[in-house]
């Protein structure tokens, strides 16, 4: 039986971003993908990457005419159900197709020494004699193998095939998502039929869920639209959108449908030789539902873990235990205190109530920008809550949203503050957890 320092579950851009992280290092390193070379990565074709994100997290940059790229934009507008009044930030995007840059970075995995094997599905871990994970078992070409390995990192999307065979008392959560746990994406593929409707930039309509933005084609563009339930609770609110938001006149291409994960990741992300990342750790953005570099953020704090664990020779719950606190205390907050505010906000606000917000200033440019983490001035808060008392007084908003946004906020500070002290140890977790479990009912789920 072959021996691995580390066997990652799933090549997808986590899976190999981890792959090749471990690999450099000089640990060995097997990744095991149940799909072809040719179909990785084709779940959706474009996905978006800030700027900024390439040099924070080392990863490759694709530029015009690489495979991976497919176009660029600053402009980053945020609008009210009637687009009067758009806020707009410039953030740079990169745009970039999925399966191409899935490719390239298990390419980079593969130059670091990883060992990649497509065709080769996961079907159940391996223990020792004392009840922790050894190893895996795999199916491949329909024959079973096995592999043993130091520690597993399940990075298999969100079937979790992986974290969701985990003993019930392995100290990691082991539920399947459910219908409510996931965001439905509906993606229009579009010609625009009028070259003045070219786009510059993305355009989001945060009381839909829905957005406009450039895509490969400089004539096309992408509009899509999220919604939990289901596609066709994703449709009907597509079918209202159309009737208030005066979008371009266009030509449909085609339609990509794709789920998700729209919940909060497991309280551990790490047991006895084991880490769950990606998808199967429901490591996505509580703004969009987007995970590819949210799920990088946790994997460069646990490349560290995990290459001192290997060279210490201690791989046990407690000795990954660092990967917990140090990520839950940092994104894992943000996230938290994120998801509080938008199911607040979103699930109280009428269609008058959002469109008087953007237009009276409420919603404002330094406010859009602390949703994308950067801080959010006293003085602003304070101009917001004027705002709040005007729409009021004007019988713009009732006293009911503003008490649901109020709760909101105190729930958002609540629920960052207990990540913000998630324990240093093993120890004191389960009292955590009974607490979090609270603060999450309270905050309930997005409509």
């Amino acid at each position: 039986m072959k021996s691995y320092d580390l066997i990652v579950i799933g090549a997808g851009t986590s899976g190999a971003y981890l792959a090749q992280r471990m690999a450099r290092r000089g640990h060995r390193v097997l990744v095991l993908e149940q799909a072809s070379k040719e179909t990785v990565g084709t779940k959706y074709d474009i996905f978006h990457i800030e700027q900024r994100e390439f040099s924070r997290l080392e990863i490759p940059r694709p530029k015009g005419g690489d495979a991976a790229w497919a176009f660029e934009f600053e402009k980053n507008y945020n609008a009210d159900p009637l687009t009067k009044f758009p806020k707009c930030q410039m953030n740079p995007m990169v745009g970039l197709h999925m399966h191409a840059y899935t490719l390239l970075l298990d390419e980079l995995a593969q130059h670091a020494g990883a060992e990649i094997r497509y065709g080769a599905r996961f079907t159940d871990f391996l223990f020792d004699d004392g009840g922790k994970i050894c190893g895996v078992k795999a199916t491949e070409n329909g024959e079973d193998t096995a592999y043993s390995a130091r520690i597993v990192a399940d990075c298999s999307g969100m079937a979790a095939a992986g974290r969701t065979k985990l003993p019930a008392d392995y100290g990691v959560e082991t539920a399947k998502l459910t219908d409510e746990d996931m965001f439905y994406v509906v993606l229009r593929y579009v010609t625009l039929n009028d070259p003045k409707d070219y786009l510059d930039g993305s355009t989001f309509w945060a009381y839909y869920k829905s957005w406009i933005a450039p895509c490969a084609d400089p004539h096309g563009a992408i509009i899509g639209i999220g919604a939990c339930h289901s596609f066709d609770y994703a449709e009907q609110v597509f079918a209202e959108m159309e009737q208030t938001v005066p979008l371009p006149d266009y030509t449909l291409d085609h339609i990509e449908r794709g789920r998700t994960p729209y919940t909060r990741s497991p309280y551990s992300m790490v047991g006895d030789n084991f880490l769950v990342s990606g998808d199967a750790g429901n490591l996505t953005k509580s703004v969009n539902g987007e995970g590819v570099t949210s799920s990088m953020v946790q994997l460069q704090i646990a490349t560290e873990v995990l290459d001192r664990a290997l060279k210490l020779g201690d791989t046990s719950r407690r000795a990954l235990w660092d990967i917990n606190r140090k990520y839950n205390r940092t994104q894992g907050a943000e996230f938290a205190m994120l998801r509080a505010l938008l199911v607040g906000v979103v699930n109280a606000a009428n269609f008058d109530e959002f469109q008087y917000a953007f237009e009276s200033g409420i919603i404002s440019d330094e406010l859009l920008n602390a949703m994308n983490g950067a801080p959010l001035p006293a003085a602003r808060v304070f101009d917001a809550v004027k705002g709040f008392a005007g729409g009021i007084a004007k019988k713009r908003i009732r006293t009911s949203t503003v008490k649901a946004a109020l709760a909101a906020l105190k729930n958002a500070v609540a629920i960052s503050d207990h990540y913000k002290h998630f324990p240093e140890t093993p120890e004191g977790f389960e009292q955590w957890c009974a607490k979090a479990d609270a603060l999450y009912q309270k905050i309930g789920k997005i409509r």
